[in-house]
């Protein structure tokens, strides 16, 4: 077997697990062989082909989340290098294997050239093949480090109607206004989000529309997608229509990994915990605020998502915001919200409800003016702003299209917000 670019490097199992694998060998025993050797290095079989699939095919294939694709050249050589070349030409993302019993140095080179990343020799074992899982992995994460500069920042409600929606667009609006660089904001929810509702604007594309053409989806045709804030803020709406929705995990990683490339800071606002979340946003969120109420079925939720998001492999940071806090009149006091969450309060939100009903009545956002709850919002967004500056060894995404992305060199800890109503 060659490396062309790296050494072998190890991988634990449960990330060769996330590997998404398409097999491509008409002979039906060297199909066979790869597919138990990759069984074997507990990868994922996205699928099997017999022959040499169209264009279309290898498309829905790869927007379906595959990949690596591991391409036998024994049964047509030419067409075999055709292939693995449309590949490569279709997403740069997607790790090439070719595979043959005949170890001809220019069938490797051709091979190679096509932009093959690795050469596995018949027989194919389990051992060989999860080494060249475990460069492919390496160079898939060292691939998203270069790439990925950008903060994600996720707004997660403990439940329906505790205020995700109106904390991630007025928290999107103030980094706007800090000029830090270029912020995005996402309404993941499938259909009848609220965002574009509370901003004041109406976008002509939504979310489901970039996913419909996750094919097509790149800088630019993602650019005409979005939508323009006066306050300088991007926005990528929800549906404003109900029916049917299309899943949002199709497509969910090529989508948030354009944005972080272009935009410093990629807010998003899933609503309440549905269960319709992609893992890729919890498994690259740079920060995932969890917006929690003092009261009983908000605390319960609450300490199980936490509890969900520390278990993870690859837990994100975790900011619990309590909204809409009222030290004065509570039922639930501050000890017992402690207590019931089992760790501290990172924020708090003061409770201002006409304030916040005239603001969303009205389509301005809350941040247009000095109040408690405004300058709460504010302080998340300044420690958003010193925690990306603060960042060794990573560069402000697009940092040569002028002043707007030079970010804040701060040094100093985030606070915690003791905002009072």
């Amino acid at each position: 077997m060659l490396a062309p670019d790296s050494d072998p490097t190890s991988a634990a199992p449960s990330t060769i697990a996330r590997i998404s694998v398409a097999l491509i060998a008409p002979d039906d025993g060297q199909r066979r062989a790869i597919a138990k050797a990759v069984a074997g290095a507990q990868a994922r079989i996205a699928g099997e082909f017999s022959e040499y699939p169209s264009g279309n095919v290898i498309s829905k294939l790869i927007d379906g989340g595959c990949n690596l694709i591991i391409v036998d050249l024994d049964a047509g050589v030419e067409r075999a290098l055709d292939l693995i070349e449309a590949i490569c030409r279709r997403d740069v993302c997607v790790t090439v294997m070719a595979c043959s019993a005949k170890n001809a140095a220019d069938v490797i080179i051709r091979a190679m050239r096509a932009g093959a990343r690795e050469f596995l020799a018949s027989p194919i074992t389990a051992t060989s093949i999860s080494e060249a899982f475990s460069r492919a992995t390496a160079r898939h994460q060292s691939a998203a480090l270069e790439r990925s500069t950008g903060q994600l920042l996720v707004f997660q409600g403990a439940k329906g109607g505790a205020g995700a929606t109106t904390l991630a667009s007025n928290f999107a609006v103030a980094l706007a206004k800090k000029n830090a660089g270029l912020v995005v904001l996402v309404d993941l929810h499938p259909q009848l989000g609220e965002v574009a509702l509370g901003l004041g604007i109406a976008p002509q594309f939504s979310v489901a529309d970039a996913l419909a053409n996750v094919g097509r989806l790149d800088a630019d045709f993602l650019a005409t997608m979005l939508i323009r804030h006066e306050s300088g803020l991007m926005v990528l709406g929800s549906a404003d229509a109900y029916g049917t929705h299309r899943s949002l995990e199709r497509g969910a990683e090529k989508l948030f990994r354009i944005l972080r490339e272009e935009y410093a800071f990629v807010v998003v606002d899933t609503g309440s915990c549905s269960g319709n979340i992609p893992d890729i946003l919890f498994e690259t969120a740079n920060i995932v605020y969890l917006v929690v109420e003092g009261n009983l079925p908000a605390l319960r939720n609450a300490r199980r998502l936490i509890s969900y998001f520390t278990a993870r492999e690859n837990a994100p940071a975790l900011e619990v915001v309590l909204n809409r806090h009222n030290s004065r009149t509570v039922e639930i006091d501050e000890e017992s919200t402690l207590k019931a969450l089992s760790r501290p309060v990172d924020w708090k939100i003061p409770n201002d409800y006409v304030s916040v009903r005239g603001a969303q009545n009205l389509g301005v956002p809350l941040v247009s003016a000095d109040t408690p709850i405004a300058r709460a919002i504010a302080q998340m967004a300044n420690a958003a702003c010193r925690s990306s500056a603060g960042l060794a060894g990573q560069t402000a995404p697009a940092a040569s299209k002028g002043d707007k992305w030079k970010f804040w060199t701060s040094n100093a800890t985030r606070p915690l917000s003791t905002a009072r109503s």
